[in-house]
């Protein structure tokens, strides 16, 4: 299976870093709080050392802003080594602290997600590369969902809904349809698997494989 990593933050193109630091939480509250200098000047409470107030004024801003943000650092892979038990807590686990930055309709999704998967975890964590269908679908659950969110997350929260990526679609829009997409699927997979489908099994598998073997919104 090819691998599918994040790209790190000093390979992505610069202007690609600008516009992160510009929809930055850091960028957004030094910019407001910057506005204050002008308004004094205007007012007539400072005077020639406004553009050095103006910019310390963006500094603590900035610091508040980046102070304050709220994105969680997410594991980016649930171990394969663990029990189903401890799979599905770590599973519950990061919905949790994905749960407050996504939509209601995302965060059903990925809760219809995690019920399929309680129901065929036992084979998907027993998954051995000589079963490749079900090797592809853990590696989807317990490594390319995690990542995918992670990065998701980790996206500054005005970037992720008015910065169009790949098709047109913000990373919201990319990721809605990527979590209806996984639900359709794990709910098949489910159907599948109690029905002994081995075939129709192997295409979902090959189907998962493809769409979320690149988790980072980034690349296009």
């Amino acid at each position: 299976m090819a691998q599918a990593q994040g790209t790190p933050a000093a390979a992505r193109p610069l202007k690609t870093r600008l516009l992160l630091w510009l929809y930055g939480n850091g960028n957004i509250a030094g910019s407001a709080l910057a506005l204050i200098g002008p308004l004094l000047l205007f007012l007539g409470f400072i005077g020639p050392g406004w553009l050095l107030i103006t910019a310390g004024l963006y500094a603590v801003g900035w610091l508040l802003g980046w102070a304050s943000r709220s994105a969680p650092e997410i594991e980016r892979r649930i171990a394969d080594t663990l029990t189903v038990e401890q799979t599905l807590d770590q599973m519950d686990h990061l919905v949790r602290q994905v749960q407050p930055h996504l939509t209601p309709d995302m965060n059903r999704r990925l809760a219809s997600v995690r019920t399929s998967v309680s129901e065929v975890l036992p084979r998907l964590v027993g998954a051995r590369s000589f079963d490749a269908d079900l090797y592809t679908v853990r590696e989807t659950v317990l490594r390319y969902l995690p990542e995918t969110l992670a990065n998701y997350v980790a996206l500054p929260p005005v970037f992720r809904t008015t910065h169009t990526l790949k098709d047109g679609k913000t990373a919201r829009e990319l990721l809605a349809d990527q979590l209806v997409v996984l639900d359709g699927k794990m709910r098949e997979i489910v159907a599948n698997v109690a029905g002994a489908n081995a075939q129709a099994l192997l295409v979902n598998g090959r189907f998962l494989e493809m769409k979320f073997q690149q988790p980072d919104f980034l690349v296009r």
